[in-house]
């Protein structure tokens, strides 16, 4: 598994908009990509602007077609003068445990 984490800061007149565009990409790659496991999305509580965002794709493959899937350009392109940061990590899932 390949899990993706991206912090997304969008303009402060901007975050509604945002966070609703955001949700229905979420919700667009969840319905279209069977190769996204998860997608969850957080909101800051101090600072409402910044986003986090986990995911998890099935294989570097699964990233791939998420990466030219038509909803994630449109996504990109809706938001591009939304967003003023942009900072991402891929890692590798090395073992899971369930605590307790």
């Amino acid at each position: 598994m390949l899990v993706h984490t991206a912090h997304l800061t969008c303009r402060a007149d901007a975050i509604d908009a945002f966070r609703e565009r955001l949700l229905r990409h979420a919700a667009a790659t969840l319905t279209a990509e069977e190769g996204c496991l998860r997608f969850d999305i957080h909101q800051d509580r101090k600072r409402p602007e910044r986003f986090f965002l986990h995911e998890v794709y099935a294989d570097q493959a699964a990233l791939d077609v998420h990466r030219l899937a038509p909803h994630y350009l449109a996504f990109r392109d809706d938001t591009s003068n939304q967003v003023v940061e942009r900072l991402w990590w891929f890692w590798d899932l090395l073992e899971g445990k369930r605590q307790g």
